[in-house]
């Protein structure tokens, strides 16, 4: 029980910090869904289908990479750009994998279109070890 209301708090405070942030979800280690949340009055760019199979090739990815942890370090997070959204994966102390779709708005004021907004990777890794150290299983 306390490990879900730490994911739905989790979730939660992603929703509540940023309004770019369309969805949030959570994965086991395998890459299969526990728990997600969607901003209300977003329609759904993905099909669930969609991000489901997208959630298990990143933790597939994340498995690989931890070959070279010993080299580099632990992962913290990556971030895809497409034109409509970012994708971000961060993986979670527990073995699991949080999983956040963001707008991905053109700049203003750039010559040429560019994508180069960044994305608060600070405030979201601070809510993310928030909760993981205040929920502990």
């Amino acid at each position: 029980k306390q490990s879900m209301e730490k994911y739905e708090q989790l979730l939660n405070m992603l929703m509540d910090f940023n309004k770019s942030v369309r969805f949030a979800a959570v994965s086991d280690a395998g890459g299969q869904l526990l728990w997600n949340s969607q901003r209300n009055g977003v329609s759904s760019i993905v099909p669930m289908e969609k991000t489901k199979a997208s959630m298990s090739r990143s933790r597939g990815e994340w498995d690989a990479y931890t070959s070279a942890a010993e080299y580099i370090g632990n992962g913290m997070y990556s971030i895809t750009s497409y034109t409509e959204i970012k994708r971000i994966t961060i993986p979670l102390l527990d073995g699991k994998m949080l999983f956040i779709s963001v707008n991905n708005k053109p700049m203003k004021n750039a010559k040429n279109t560019s994508y180069g907004r960044l994305v608060e990777m600070g405030e979201i890794l601070s809510i993310v070890e928030f909760v993981e150290s205040n929920f502990r299983n």
